[in-house]
């Protein structure tokens, strides 16, 4: 049976979400579509939640993919790292306190976020650090296309979207994608609400 590829995820991250009924009526219909696709990257295990385990696991790709040792000390400070992430996600964003956070709780976060300028920058501000203190690995402050195909891996991607979004996101066709270039980028996935931005499929199909 082949797979069936579900927002550009790989197979076993695959996840159908009936969105309409779980939108937030303070985002646009294009913005609930974008951060839908964001929630699956997290929630590797399709079901349709986020919980801490969802972070950890995370940090474990990572060290696959950068061939980090199960013993080493730079896996355990990635799952420190993404234990973080997921710490200051749940005590903002688990509204019922039972541990996990569900679709219209990831959205009405980001709603509130999104409404308030000092929240939103803090907010990419720690979204870029984390993307460059695990993906730029020579330090050089850009990333390459094989970096970029790496963050793919990681948040269950389908690898073979990794090549189009790259290049659609070099616009100079340096073969880098620079901080400035991602971070106007993101500024576009998550406040845009143009359906013919570049921005809007940085991740893959959404």
């Amino acid at each position: 049976m082949m797979p069936i590829y579900i927002l550009g995820l790989h197979p076993e991250a695959s996840i159908c979400i009936h969105l309409e009924e779980m939108t937030n009526a303070m985002l646009t219909e294009l913005q609930n579509r974008k951060l839908l696709k964001l929630f699956c990257m997290y929630d590797g295990d399709q079901n349709q939640y986020l919980v801490q385990k969802d972070f950890e696991k995370i940090a474990i790709k990572i060290a696959e993919v950068k061939n980090i040792g199960s013993r080493s000390p730079k896996l355990m400070g990635l799952k420190e790292r993404y234990a973080q992430v997921w710490k200051s996600l749940s005590s903002k964003a688990d509204d019922s306190g039972d541990k996990k956070v569900c679709l219209s709780e990831w959205l009405a976060y980001y709603d509130e976020i999104l409404g308030e300028k000092e929240k939103y920058q803090e907010e990419v501000q720690a979204l870029m650090k984390l993307i460059f203190d695990v993906f730029d690995d020579n330090g050089d402050g850009q990333l390459s296309q094989e970096e970029w195909a790496e963050l793919f891996q990681v948040y269950n991607i389908h690898p073979a979207y990794a090549p189009d979004s790259f290049e659609k996101l070099d616009a100079n066709g340096d073969g880098v994608l620079s901080r400035e270039e991602i971070l106007t980028f993101i500024d576009d996935f998550f406040c845009g609400d143009d359906a013919n931005a570049i921005a809007n499929s940085m991740f893959g199909p959404y």
